[in-house]
């Protein structure tokens, strides 16, 4: 078997290479199994890695150097497998940041093409939304320049240009016939560990920039509210979707004006801050 033909890179769940792995193998090797499997990688327990598939045990650091042997990967290949092992078994979110950020500088140094690690590169950094919102309707080539100076908040021109590549790559930009950009919407996967991590952490991201706004731009240019209510598990529910009605609302206002000249966040959150064991 080729190394083109499955690569560590197109995945972003260790424990799914592994199962690829083991499926490809079976294929052309005959009496591969699960027992032969662990033996080629040096493990005297010959369900340890059927147990590590299935999501019941975890890879200890001493155990990589041998799995890497025993899959014949090279030194990249070895290294990004470690950052997936070690993501998906951080207990803190601290750890959780950490090891995202080297999966997404190994991914984009190997240029990796598939569509959902590009999605969690996306909501990697808040500003992506909103360079996508200041390109639309702007002609190639962009003024990066330009497009810096209209952000309240710096950001250094790579950044922004490696943004919109980010941007094309995925669809949510494209170039009309009158050399124009205009905005398109692809489906955004964020059902994997990974990209709901990213999601996470992107939404920490805008609360940030939110806290910012509310040093630096005066009360005729925002809306700050908040009100803290007590409801039911069916309330919840009821207030959930109302403010997911709304928001889309909000996209149909703002998707027939004909001179919008501004990017806003528009922000809801909705949260616990009681839990419900203290009331049962």
């Amino acid at each position: 078997m080729s190394k083109q033909t499955l690569s560590v890179f197109d995945y972003i769940d260790f424990r799914l290479f592994l199962k690829a792995f083991y499926t490809a193998h079976k294929e052309i090797e005959r009496g591969f199994s699960h027992r032969a499997m662990a033996i080629r990688v040096g493990f005297t327990s010959p369900n340890f890695l059927k147990l590590v598939m299935d999501g019941k045990r975890n890879i200890s650091k001493e155990s990589l150097e041998k799995i890497a042997i025993g899959l014949n990967l090279n030194k990249q290949e070895a290294e990004y497998f470690s950052y997936l092992v070690f993501f998906a078994q951080a207990k803190t979110p601290i750890d959780k940041n950490y090891y995202f950020g080297l999966i997404a500088s190994q991914r984009a140094r190997k240029n990796v093409a598939s569509l959902t690690p590009d999605q969690f590169e996306y909501f990697s950094e808040w500003y992506h939304p909103a360079v996508r919102e200041l390109v639309c309707g702007k002609s190639e080539p962009l003024n990066y320049e330009e497009l810096k100076c209209s952000l309240l908040y710096e950001l250094r021109g790579a950044k922004l240009k490696k943004s919109v590549d980010l941007l094309k790559r995925l669809g949510l930009i494209k170039l009309d016939e009158n050399n124009r950009y205009t905005s398109s919407s692809p489906l955004l996967n964020t059902e994997n560990e990974l990209n709901s991590f990213a999601v996470r952490r992107y939404h920490g991201e805008v609360l940030g920039v939110a806290q910012n706004a509310l040093e630096i731009s005066s009360p005729r240019e925002r809306e700050f509210s908040h009100v803290t209510i007590k409801t039911s598990q069916k309330g919840f529910t009821k207030l959930k979707r109302r403010i997911q009605e709304f928001r889309d609302e909000i996209l149909q206002i703002v998707a027939g004006e004909q001179q919008a000249d501004s990017v806003y966040h528009v922000n809801f959150q909705l949260y616990p801050i009681t839990s419900k064991e203290n009331h049962e």
